[in-house]
């Protein structure tokens, strides 16, 4: 018997450390150095060492001031400027896109604050305590958008959480006068210390906190936010935290930055840190993995079809009437398909016909699986179960969500912070198994979610 299939095209399915921290050459194990960020042709750093070899300026309780240092690639360090008060501990500092505007902190007499200064030449001057700074508590930390209109801070101002905690203060385009802070809630905020921050361009917010499950002293966090509302709040994982203080990170792409950490010893030394996230550049979009048949037997002819029915009997337990049926199996495997001719009148079948096995095969690729609400500030499940690589053993799964966000796994879940279209791709590192000691080969897909609006609830 031959029987005919038709495929339906059906609509597009929207332990290792992944880090190499190192610390940094310029550590010395006997000062401190605290904070980094690249600028210009080289990097600024905070440290404790000494600014001049003849003088070593020390706080009230014979402690050296911390400093900052401009670190060229080529050259000799020197100190950053000339203008910021050299009898005061400086903390961490932030330049804005276009190099012109600058906020940092400093440890005076007065207390720990956050400045401003502009670049006039080659050098800052104009420099002026933030508007925000207040007699009674401690303003530090300040990090800058990209856009330059909102700055973030670590503060103990009253009405807070408890500790030190994150606000954000923001400012118009025009008139640039600085709003009032506001505190950024208790899903960054805790009764612990939330310190560091640093805000990405891709929006994430990094910062350090003891808690949020810590695995001791401060560790690093980062968090998104989704109208307006800071939330989802991840520990960043080893190597990058310790059971140590670790604290300051900055990144510009995601996939290097720097960081601070106590871990060495009782000094706190600077390390960077390395993606070992690798790039597939062979990405190709899923294909559609289609079980829907229509199926029928072009050579039975029934001369009254008006007193014979047809009954199909598909092989996963499904039984359906009629000479040409449609049918979607669940699942690629081996089907046996039966079709028995009934005669109406009396209820017996008048012919069984041969069985035919119908082999269902996915394509040969990772595959993309995605359940949840597609809405900004919904947990989307994503699973690669499916895989469909029967020549590979595979090492590891590699999620890349299309936001700058990435992770490892055969299963994640990720929150998209804004409506929009994005492309994810699902890359796996894998050896051949009929090959002889073959070398890792990557394949990747590629799906578009299109993420709309978060979901309202209305009582």
């Amino acid at each position: 018997m031959i029987i005919t299939f038709v495929c339906v095209a059906a609509g597009k399915l929207l332990a290792q450390s992944n880090y190499i921290v190192e610390p940094l050459p310029l550590n010395t194990g006997f000062t401190n150095e605290m904070f980094a960020i690249p600028f210009q042709d080289g990097m600024i750093i905070t440290s404790d060492r000494r600014s001049n070899v003849l003088v070593s300026r020390i706080d009230t309780a014979d402690n050296p001031l911390f400093h900052f240092f401009f670190l060229p690639e080529n050259g000799n360090t020197r100190s950053f400027s000339n203008n910021l008060p050299i009898n005061a501990h400086h903390g961490t500092i932030t330049i804005s896109a276009d190099g012109r505007e600058m906020y940092f902190s400093a440890n005076d007499p007065a207390g720990q604050r956050i400045y401003t200064a502009r670049q006039q030449g080659a050098d800052w001057t104009n420099i002026r305590p933030f508007t925000h700074n207040r007699p009674n508590f401690t303003t530090t930390n300040p990090t800058l958008s990209r856009d330059g209109l909102r700055l973030f801070f670590a503060s103990d101002m009253p009405g807070g959480y408890g500790g030190f905690d994150i606000y954000v203060t923001e400012r118009a385009a025009v008139g640039r006068n600085w709003g009032p802070p506001r505190n950024l809630g208790p899903a960054i905020n805790t009764e612990g210390n939330e310190l560091f921050p640093f805000i990405h361009d891709n929006g994430n917010l990094y910062f350090s906190s003891n808690a949020h499950g810590s695995m001791g002293g401060l560790d690093i966090f980062v968090a998104r936010e989704v109208n307006g509302e800071w939330g989802f709040v991840q520990r960043l994982e080893e190597p990058i935290n310790s059971i140590a203080d670790d604290i300051s990170y900055t990144t510009t792409d995601g996939a290097t930055g720097y960081f601070a950490s106590n871990r060495n010893g009782r000094t706190f030394n600077l390390f960077s840190f390395t993606s070992q996230f690798p790039i597939f550049d062979d990405c190709r979009e899923q294909q559609i993995n289609d079980h829907t048949y229509i199926i029928e037997d072009p050579r039975l002819v029934v001369t009254d079809p008006a007193t014979f029915s047809y009954e199909w009997e598909l092989g996963d337990g499904t039984v359906k009437q009629g000479d040409v049926i449609e049918h979607t199996f669940l699942s690629a495997g081996e089907y046996e398909i039966l079709l028995n001719i009934t005669d109406i009148l009396t209820g017996e079948v008048t012919m069984r016909a041969e069985s035919y096995l119908l082999f269902i095969e996915d394509a040969e690729q990772p595959y993309i699986t995605i359940t949840g609400d597609l809405a900004a500030g919904s947990p989307l499940q994503f699973d690669a179960l499916q895989t469909n690589l029967p020549h590979h053993e595979i090492d590891e799964y590699y999620w890349m969500f299309g936001d700058g966000t990435r992770t490892t796994g055969i299963r994640a879940t990720h929150v998209y912070t804004a409506p929009g279209t994005y492309r994810v791709q699902l890359g796996v590192i894998g050896r051949a198994t009929y090959l002889n000691d073959p070398e890792p080969e990557k394949i990747c897909v590629w799906v578009e979610v299109v993420v709309g609006e978060s979901l309202q609830i209305v009582d």
